[in-house]
């Protein structure tokens, strides 16, 4: 399971590299490596702080 109490949480960003051709998430989650992003598919994927940028 992830945190889901933190500044962060609900927060729009974009991925430096696009996955499957998405660019824009959502925050939803925080782990000890990152964070966890949802897709507007749903789809849930972990990143690392480097590999998302903020609005």
């Amino acid at each position: 399971m992830y945190e889901t109490d933190f500044p962060e949480y609900g927060q729009q960003c974009e991925l430096v590299t696009p996955w499957r051709g998405y660019h824009r998430r959502t925050i939803v989650g925080r782990t000890a490596k990152g964070f966890i992003v949802q897709f507007s598919s749903g789809a849930e994927i972990e990143v690392y702080d480097d590999e998302i940028e903020f609005d």
